[in-house]
């Protein structure tokens, strides 16, 4: 409980630092790598991950470096210093673990010491990698835009003509959580449903402009009236939606899916000890119980209760999930989704 509410305090300090928005260039610090005890590679937003990485510095004392891009970016770079012989990064920490699954060949098998506290449907049986948080996939609206008998409640309602150029989502070649919002469209329409028809004229009604280049400008431009509604991760618009934004968020009836972020040993890693140090922290209880209250997400904990404002698993339609089978089908399903031409964006 003291180191808990050590951990809070850090909190309150951290959020009177300035918020750094996420952007689709790397953000990496300049500090030499060889001088960090550990190197993790993140995909997470840096005001969400550094008061983390500070109270792991002053519990254990180890040096940390933090590279900060996105998955894909973070993914390539990883396989690039692989494939020239340098090993940098000790920790890859964030990405659907679609995306990861699908690199396995960039991490080494590690059982945390915390594994069994975790669901068994949020771990890697071989151990390549372990669920950090589990993200639902939804939809989000302008209330003050939307009428109520244009309220989505589908992904396929988003198709009507109410929303064409006014809709909004991540850039699935560039965001992890995006490939996993194709993979829930994909999903909820293969019980009759022609999904990949529906991909097609989703990215149509987004446009050029519609394609974020990252996953944080997904709710902030909805909640601001730049687009009407977005496709997004539950975690990213609860907390607009605590703060009274004009957001409203979508569990999509014809169903979505819940799939983790994930924490993973990169292979040949120069720290490896000090990163599963670093592992078994992040998803121990002191850091697993702000991840509902700090990071609006569900925990990959059986122990730990739901973010505020979250529906319960048991009142959304939740799919079946294949995450290997997604990862097997990474690289065909964007390579389709890249060839569907967007059309331009609206006039002003």
């Amino acid at each position: 409980m003291l180191r808990l509410c050590l951990l809070l305090c850090v909190i309150a300090a951290t959020t009177a630092c300035a918020k750094r928005e996420r952007q689709a260039e790397s953000n990496v610090p300049k500090s030499s790598a060889a001088e960090a005890e550990l190197v993790i590679y993140s995909p997470h937003y840096t005001d969400k991950t550094e008061f983390i990485i500070r109270e792991f510095r002053q519990r254990t004392g180890i040096t940390v470096e933090l590279v900060y891009q996105g998955t894909t970016e973070l993914l390539e770079r990883l396989a690039h210093e692989r494939e020239s012989g340098v090993h940098t990064a000790d920790v890859f920490w964030g990405g659907g673990i679609e995306s990861l699954e699908a690199n396995t060949a960039l991490f080494a098998p590690y059982r945390s010491s915390q594994l069994d506290a975790i669901n068994p449907a949020y771990c890697d049986p071989e151990q390549y990698w372990t669920g950090f948080s589990v993200m639902t996939m939804v939809l989000v609206y302008n209330t003050d835009l939307v009428p109520a008998d244009k309220i989505p409640r589908t992904w396929r309602d988003l198709l009507d003509p109410f929303f064409a150029h006014r809709i909004i989502m991540p850039d699935p070649m560039r965001s992890g959580s995006a490939y996993s919002i194709l993979n829930a469209i994909l999903s909820s329409e293969r019980d009759g449903g022609d999904e990949w028809v529906l991909l097609r004229e989703l990215k149509n009604a987004a446009g050029t402009g519609g394609l974020a280049a990252a996953s944080s400008q997904v709710h902030s431009a909805v909640a601001t009236g730049e687009y009407f509604a977005g496709l997004t991760a539950e975690d990213a618009a609860l907390p607009e939606t605590a703060a009274g934004q004009p957001l409203a968020i979508v569990y999509p009836a014809d169903g979505t899916i819940a799939v983790p972020d994930g924490v993973a040993l990169v292979k040949d890693a120069p720290h490896a000890e000090n990163a599963k140090r670093f592992i078994d922290f992040v998803l121990g209880p002191d850091v697993q119980q702000l991840v509902p209250v700090r990071w609006y997400r569900r925990s990959v904990r059986n122990d730990i209760p739901l973010p505020a404002g979250a529906e319960s698993f048991s009142k959304l339609r939740i799919l079946p999930y294949d995450v290997f089978a997604a990862a097997r089908s990474r690289e065909r399903i964007l390579q389709t989704w890249q060839a569907f031409p967007p059309q331009s964006a609206r006039e002003p």
